[in-house]
Formats: C-alpha cells, sequence, structure tokens
C-alpha cells in the first residue's frame, strides 16, 4: 500500500495529539520526569508533520530543532516564542532522562502542559496547510 505525504503529515499530528494526552495522563498521576519527555515528543512530532508538509526531511531532534529555526522561525512564519519553548522543552526532557538525581514536580514542570497544546495547535494548523 502506497502512502501519501497527506497520510505522513496526518499520521505525525495524530502522534502528536496522542502523546500530548499521554502526557495529560501521565501529570494526573504525578509521573513529572515522564510528563517532561512525553511534552517535548508531542511537539517534536508537529514539527515533524510541518517538516513533512514542506517536503523537508530529518529525524534527528538537532535537525529538527535547526529546521523549525531556518524555515519557520527567522522567516517570520513561526513566531520566535515557539521556538524558545521548543527548546525549554527540549532541555527538560534531556534533564529528565538523562541527568540524575532530577525529580521534576508538577510546578517545574505543570506549567509547560498548556503551553505545549498550544504550540501542537499552531505548528499543526501550518502543518493542515
Amino acid at each position: 500500500m502506497s502512502r501519501t505525504k497527506d497520510d505522513l503529515v496526518n499520521y505525525r499530528i495524530e502522534r502528536a495529539f496522542n502523546t500530548l494526552k499521554t502526557a495529560k495522563t501521565l501529570a494526573n498521576s504525578g509521573d513529572w520526569n515522564a510528563v517532561a519527555n512525553r511534552l517535548y515528543y508531542s511537539c517534536f512530532y508537529a514539527v515533524l508533520a510541518l517538516l513533512a508538509r514542506n517536503d523537508i526531511d530529518t529525524y534527528t531532534h538537532k535537525g529538527v530543532k535547526i529546521m523549525l529555526s531556518n524555515q519557520f522561525i527567522k522567516s517570520g512564519l513561526v513566531d520566535v516564542i515557539w521556538g524558545k519553548l521548543y527548546q525549554k522543552l527540549f532541555d527538560n526532557r534531556n534533564e529528565a532522562d538523562y541527568e540524575d538525581f532530577i525529580d521534576f514536580d508538577e510546578e517545574k514542570i505543570g506549567v509547560f502542559i498548556e503551553d505545549a497544546e498550544k504550540f501542537i495547535a499552531v505548528i499543526t494548523s501550518l502543518a493542515k496547510k
């Protein structure tokens, strides 16, 4: 079965929203390090959808961040505030996943749930065009 670009974009958008839903479930259980991970990945999948829509192939985290910045933020299509949020979510995820003795809490990570939701809405709206 041959898949189209629209199939890929839609799959990645769905994955972004499903991962955000998982982050909210983890927040309800108080697993804040896992929330940090899932919030970042929910936004990562949204950006991958935007990149696919625009025929930009990159799969490394660094490459995705660079393409978001170079192709969409610097051009003014995406506000710089979203690039800063993406970087913060990336940093939180790295700390949660790789640093010793990191124990995030609701105060530190919970504030990013609504921001990630807004980020995904902005990015996926561009990916759907």
